[in-house]
């Protein structure tokens, strides 16, 4: 299919195997990092090649009033001389091989204009990759347990796909606002016959003055990447991701300490609403089967078809 809003290199795709799809986005929905941070951990880990990207004709702004340091691209000079110019948002088709299952990781920059013509680029380029399934993930602020499992929510773009998604201890959204990019992937996906998910773990936010400036929700991801290994049938080792959300959590709670320390007089509201939130947080628990999901066993029996 012809499409010069991007370019793939698809001489490493082995039409064999099956391949699915993780596209995260720097977006509007990215609390925790989740979707940003879920296609750069699996880019680093699986040392995933660079296999294409799309153009930024007509999907970003360079200013508008009042927004000056928000779309400007970077720029570093030296002593007057220029070191680095990204002329282009990151939009990057990269791909790894898990066994005998492809994956293709995009990690994009949410568009500001065209939504619809970047969604149906990005697709085309998942088509023309022989891309069976894609996931989405992202995040949003909630007040939430550190500690505790994250609460997964779950839109889709197939009617069929919802029994077998009842099995990944996800919630089906209940949503009437604007759409995130996720959202446009799905409705999309829906037109062209794509079986899309996008995944929402909510990420702890809450009322206090504790630091968590750059704070990506590692046990978010790791939540996210348990259920996508498994539906896609891939042996991902996650331990890394499992230990740097315990060591998360230990930082939390000695901050949650420090926090009291400093502050004596609020330390009695503070553990209060600490424990309010745990004691009104129903955790749901995913527990990975061993067994591949049905409705993939005809795909890998024969990947052909």
């Amino acid at each position: 299919m012809a499409n010069d809003l991007f370019t793939l290199e698809k001489k490493f795709i082995k039409p064999e195997k099956p391949t699915f799809m993780v596209a995260g986005f720097t977006q509007w929905a990215n609390a925790g990092d989740v979707s940003s941070g879920i296609p750069e951990y699996l880019i680093e880990k699986l040392n995933a090649r660079k296999i294409g990207h799309i153009h930024k004709v007509g999907f970003y702004f360079f200013q508008i009033p009042g927004r000056h340091y928000m779309f400007r691209p970077p720029v570093k000079y030296v002593d007057g001389y220029e070191e680095h110019y990204q002329e282009e948002a990151v939009n990057d088709f990269y791909y790894a091989e898990i066994g005998e299952t492809g994956l293709v990781i995009f990690i994009g920059t949410e568009p500001n204009l065209n939504e619809d013509v970047y969604v149906n680029t990005l697709l085309d380029g998942a088509q023309e990759l022989g891309v069976k399934r894609i996931i989405v993930p992202s995040g949003v602020g909630f007040e939430v347990p550190f500690d505790k499992e994250r609460l997964i929510g779950c839109t889709y773009s197939l009617k069929q796909m919802r029994q077998e998604l009842e099995d990944y201890a996800v919630s089906f959204s209940n949503y009437d606002r604007n759409a995130t990019i996720g959202m446009v992937i799905n409705h999309y996906c829906a037109k062209r016959g794509i079986e899309s998910v996008r995944m929402t773990a909510r990420t702890p936010s809450y009322q206090l003055s504790l630091t968590l400036a750059s704070f990506t929700d590692k046990r978010a991801m790791y939540d996210i990447l348990r259920r996508t290994r498994h539906m896609f049938g891939i042996d991902l080792d996650l331990s890394d991701l499992e230990k740097e959300s315990e060591k998360q959590n230990t930082e939390f709670e000695n901050g949650l300490k420090k926090l009291c320390m400093e502050n004596p007089n609020l330390e009695s509201q503070i553990t209060t609403y600490i424990e309010q939130i745990r004691e009104q947080f129903e955790e749901i628990n995913f527990k990975e089967p061993v067994k591949i999901p049905d409705v993939f066993l005809k795909e890998l029996d024969n990947p052909q078809r």
